[in-house]
């Protein structure tokens, strides 16, 4: 008995002794501070504010030269129409930077487990495309367009053509662009501090994952010491 014991105890121990120290280099968590892909998310996502904040001011424009008139003439439909599938590509990437974070975070679940640290974060994140649908469907549905229609990139540059049929249409076109580009530049600054705070998390839930390691490296290395020579 005190043979399997041993044998026990010396298999855990050569078994522990294989995975790196999570407080090697240094004393820092292994992963803590390497570069991932959702700060780069994050920086990915102030550039689209950027330049949503250019669409906006460019689209405002317009419709300040054209909405007292009987809408806007054909001739300047072209660079109108330019910026608005802008804002639609914009929309459209900025949700996929989204989703994206949202399925890194199952992901990360699977190895770190659950728990609040990435939970809450993920839930923030999909709240947030709730939110923002949400709020331009409103906005199209004031302005009299389906908002169903808008739910592909596709669909929306479909849309964005059949308004320029007439002069009537492409005001209302430019209006729609006009708000949602304006609801995009704020909802775009919130979605850049949530990414932050899921980074956060993510650091967070390596640290207590790796920190539960070295505890129970610790613990089987202590029980190895402690029992070896009494067998």
């Amino acid at each position: 008995m005190k043979l399997k014991k041993l044998l026990s105890s010396a298999a855990a121990a050569v078994a522990f002794a294989s995975v790196p120290s999570a407080h090697a280099a240094g004393g820092g968590f292994v992963g803590a501070m390497e570069a991932t892909q959702w700060l780069n998310n994050a920086e990915l996502v102030n550039v689209y504010t950027s330049n949503l904040e250019q669409l906006q001011q460019q689209i405002q424009m317009y419709q300040n030269m054209y909405q007292n008139t009987l809408g806007i003439p054909i001739q300047a439909w072209s660079g109108i129409a330019g910026r608005l599938t802008s804002l639609v590509s914009t929309i459209q990437n900025t949700q996929g930077i989204v989703n994206a974070t949202v399925n890194s975070i199952t992901d990360m679940q699977t190895t770190y487990g659950n728990g609040n640290l990435l939970s809450n974060q993920q839930q923030n994140l999909m709240n947030w495309n709730k939110g923002l649908n949400n709020q331009i469907g409103a906005a199209l549905q004031q302005l009299g367009y389906n908002a169903n229609n808008f739910s592909t990139t596709q669909s929306a540059l479909q849309q964005i053509q059949a308004a320029s049929q007439s002069a009537t249409g492409r005001l209302q076109a430019i209006q729609a662009g006009n708000q949602i580009a304006g609801i995009m530049v704020n909802e775009t600054q919130a979605l850049h501090g949530t990414i932050i705070a899921a980074e956060q998390a993510r650091l967070n839930a390596v640290a207590k994952h790796e920190n539960e390691k070295y505890q129970d490296e610790i613990l089987y290395r202590n029980f190895f010491r402690n029992h070896s020579g009494k067998y």
